[in-house]
């Protein structure tokens, strides 16, 4: 298993924003998303930043999604070019109940 987390400027301008977007765009990442365990999406309003974490089966499931055009655009198009994205490889994970 892996973990992904990317880092990125707020690119919407506020929390209830976010929130709405996201939430929508969860069905897509279900659906479409070949590997992925999870996804998880953040907001620090204060700082102007968000993240996204992503838990995938394996490296190569992870490769494969930010190897996509569509990746691609959004983050030279959406974040210009600002993104720090970071590989981990998933030691144990703890979990009391599903996310909301």
């Amino acid at each position: 298993m892996v973990l992904v987390v990317l880092r990125y400027p707020a690119y919407l301008p506020d929390f209830d924003e976010v929130a709405e977007r996201c939430r929508a765009m969860v069905p897509i990442f279900e659906r479409d998303i070949p590997g992925l365990i999870d996804k998880t999406w953040g907001m620090n309003e204060e700082a102007g930043t968000m993240c996204s974490v992503y838990h995938f089966e394996d490296r190569a499931s992870a490769d494969a999604r930010f190897a996509t055009d569509r990746f691609r655009d959004f983050v030279e198009n959406t974040l210009q070019s600002q993104l720090e994205m970071e590989f981990f490889d998933v030691a144990a994970v703890a979990a009391r109940r599903p996310l909301k």
